[in-house]
């Protein structure tokens, strides 16, 4: 706990940014790693197939569809729901004194977010996008 005071945490913000409501931000937190989790098992799951098909001599399930509404939603919900976080929770719901905390964790969750999205295309696309297919 004094690591954190050392880093300048005001003592408001040691139980979290929210006065009230903090579950839903919990809750989305939570329903967006197993989101994350599932689309990259997907993903996997996914090549594993086209390659058991390549060796097989047959032809993959056309699944070009279902990869571009996973990485679609991908796309949109993330950060529409960072805008509504900071739009309508934070400025009704947060603490002022931890806005900065609250930037802070939207910036690393923004990252984390542009990398999936990365690792996503990349999985689903990369051998279109590499001209290989």
């Amino acid at each position: 706990m004094t690591f954190f005071d050392a880093q300048g945490v005001p003592e408001a913000c040691m139980a979290g940014t929210f006065r009230s409501h903090g579950w839903l931000a919990l809750l989305v937190t939570i329903i967006g790693v197993a989101g994350a989790v599932y689309s990259l098992a997907k993903a996997f799951a996914w090549m594993r197939e086209q390659a058991e098909a390549r060796r097989g001599g047959t032809q993959p399930p056309n699944r070009h569809t279902a990869k571009a509404w996973l990485l679609g939603v991908w796309l949109l919900v993330p950060p529409a729901w960072l805008y509504a976080e900071d739009i309508f929770l934070f400025r009704s719901f947060g603490k002022a004194e931890c806005f900065d905390q609250f930037r802070y964790a939207q910036q690393l969750v923004s990252r984390g977010w542009i990398v999936l999205v990365v690792a996503l295309a990349v999985l689903f696309f990369g051998r279109e996008i590499a001209g290989r297919e």
